[in-house]
């Protein structure tokens, strides 16, 4: 039986995110999947975008112009699976 998410919190990815965008002319939940180790680097409290942070955003969006318009009053969930990740529920057996 294989796992219903292939790897768990803590691992090498996927990374599962849940994001609610508080726009007021446009709110939308936002549910987003962090592929791969490389998409995430370390972070300290309040940091914010500085050029080391963009150069990294845009060689893993492969943008050469990449354009980070923020989110105000974002926020996120990290989504992780309950109880025994590696059990089916049972209409998916």
């Amino acid at each position: 039986m294989e796992p219903i998410i292939p790897a768990l919190p803590g691992t090498n990815g996927p990374w599962r995110i849940l994001i609610l965008d508080r726009d007021p002319a446009d709110p939308k939940w936002i549910l987003a999947t962090v592929a791969t180790p490389g998409d995430v680097r370390p972070a300290r409290p309040g940091a914010a975008v500085d050029e080391v942070t963009a150069a990294w955003v845009a060689s893993a969006a492969r943008l050469f112009h990449p354009v980070l318009a923020p989110l105000p009053g974002a926020l996120a969930w990290r989504v992780d699976e309950g109880g025994n990740a590696l059990r089916r529920p049972q209409g998916d057996r």
